[in-house]
């Protein structure tokens, strides 16, 4: 595993096994920098953040962005892709179980690492005041994961103790008082680090400080009615105001400077995962979502595989003059030298008489033969000429202007303060035309707009589903899928979890 964390800097340093503990290479304050890096790793792991088949993936392809339709032959993989676009998903999707791992492993590698902090105080090698930093960091992690999994999850085992297994220990029997238990859990967890954790941004790019610890707990406040069933707003508002009221972060000129191939200088990055083609792989956004033939129209290293696309709703929400539309991909492509790109390998048709390739809106059939060509394609985050499976964009998991509408939305559901002049000063950067008023259905519209494929969608589904407010939302119908029920607001404990943990209890309704 490659340790990331090294005096804030996004260049990393030669790869080192995972088990490595500080004892073998040393005290210094870089060293456990990069001792810590492990628990962050694991986001740009199998299954994690911007990678297929895991965490990212269900969160996407459950909310009405995204959808894989099954192209013949191609992407039926057990119909699980169908299922978990229309909430039929189940506990034996193996996409599901890689998130609970990925989350999992997350949490079991911060409590490691915190443990063998401990272990270097109590053995004399750090005093308390210097571990506490670090400790407090790894909590933040920790939380993180938890936050996740609280989401994703709903009632999971809260492990602190690194020698407890991750599937030993029970959930508890009552769903809601454990969701309870988690987002309690959670809350003391980052009020607690928030003082302890640095707030020197320069020196913590790709790692929590403290306005990532408060951008992260205004994020549960927002979720806080879904969660426990009490809004928090004016606490989401408090927490946001710190960040905001810091004067580290700022819009972006333009919205694109957010996902370029060099995108580390962005005003808005809170926290992100320092993606790099060789030193931190596992952004494989291209690859998941672009059109066989688009090897040509971007000379990549490897084939893409003609999976991922928008749904027609979704794209068509976008105003033509709005710039954030240009994230994605549609109508006849064309190789560098300007010549079409053919739709090879069709069944039957012969090379010489093979189609242009032309994306469309329009996707025919969810399945089973849905068309090659069908569904517009994601190029949010900018494609490189010759670029390899492996993207080189960071990847923003916090980011301000998400803070400044999430915060504007706490301020609409109070009745104060001027969030419709935030709003549209976020629509304004795009070119996009102002809002006359805010509403539950143009205010969740926005958010898809602004933070599409940043795995915020399906989350803020759910917490307008809980208003009913007038949006289309998590349980209502859309393309290719009809009205589901609230159980799979929260997805099922996997099979094998509960098979590995005997005492799990399965989230209601699976």
């Amino acid at each position: 595993m490659i340790l990331l964390i090294g005096n804030g800097c996004t260049d990393l340093e030669e790869n080192l096994p995972s088990e490595l503990t500080v004892d073998q290479f040393g005290r210094s304050e870089t060293a456990i920098n990069s001792f810590i890096g492990e628990a962050y790793t694991i986001m740009a792991g199998d299954g994690g953040w911007g990678s297929h088949n895991g965490l990212w993936s269900i969160h996407e392809v459950s909310s009405d962005e995204v959808v894989i339709p099954q192209r013949g032959q191609d992407w039926f993989d057990g119909g699980m892709w169908l299922r978990m676009h229309r909430h039929t998903y189940t506990m034996d999707d193996g996409a599901i179980s890689r998130a609970w791992g990925l989350l999992f492993r997350g949490v079991y590698t911060s409590n490691r690492l915190i443990f063998t902090l401990e272990t270097i105080v109590e053995e004399g090698g750090l005093t308390q005041t210097e571990a506490d930093t670090f400790i407090g960091e790894l909590r933040a992690v920790r939380a993180f994961y938890y936050f996740w999994l609280l989401d994703t999850f709903g009632n999971v085992p809260i492990i602190e103790d690194f020698e407890t297994a991750p599937e030993s220990p029970p959930n508890n029997p009552d769903f809601a008082q454990g969701r309870q238990e988690l987002f309690d859990f959670i809350e003391s967890e980052l009020l607690d680090v928030a003082n302890l954790v640095t707030d020197d941004v320069a020196s913590s790019y790709g790692r929590f400080n403290k306005f990532g610890v408060h951008a992260l707990l205004g994020k549960l406040y927002m979720n806080a009615e879904v969660y426990t069933g009490t809004p928090r707003w004016q606490d989401a508002i408090d927490q946001f105001d710190i960040v905001i009221n810091s004067g580290e972060y700022s819009l972006a000129g333009s919205y694109f400077e957010n996902f370029a191939i060099e995108n580390a200088g962005s005003p808005e990055n809170i926290f992100v995962i320092p993606y790099d083609e060789v030193f931190l792989s596992g952004f494989n956004l291209n690859q998941m979502t672009l059109h066989y033939g688009q090897q040509f129209e971007f000379n990549l290293q490897q084939q893409p595989w003609n999976g991922y696309a928008s749904t027609q709703s979704f794209y068509e929400s976008f105003e033509d003059g709005d710039a954030r539309k240009q994230g994605f991909l549609e109508g006849p492509r064309f190789d560098p030298g300007g010549d079409p790109i053919l739709d090879t390998d069709l069944l039957g048709v012969p090379a010489d008489t093979d189609p242009a390739l032309v994306l469309t809106p329009e996707i025919n059939e969810l399945e089973p033969n849905a068309c090659r060509q069908c569904g517009v394609r994601f190029a949010k985050f900018e494609i490189a000429n010759g670029e390899s499976p492996d993207k080189s964009n960071d990847f923003p998991l916090l980011r301000y202007s998400d803070v400044l509408l999430s915060k504007a939305e706490a301020q609409w559901r109070l009745g104060t303060g001027n969030p419709l002049l935030v709003v549209n000063d976020i629509r304004e950067r795009s070119n996009a035309e102002p809002l006359d008023a805010l509403t539950a259905e143009n205010l969740l519209a926005e958010r898809g707009r602004e933070l599409y494929l940043e795995m915020w969608r399906r989350q803020d589904l759910i917490r307008f589903d809980a208003q009913n407010g007038g949006a289309t939302a998590f349980n209502d119908p859309w393309d290719f899928k009809d009205i589901s029920d609230s159980h799979f607001n929260v997805f099922p404990i996997p099979r094998n979890s509960l098979q590995a943990g005997s005492n799990l209890n399965q989230n209601p309704g699976y």
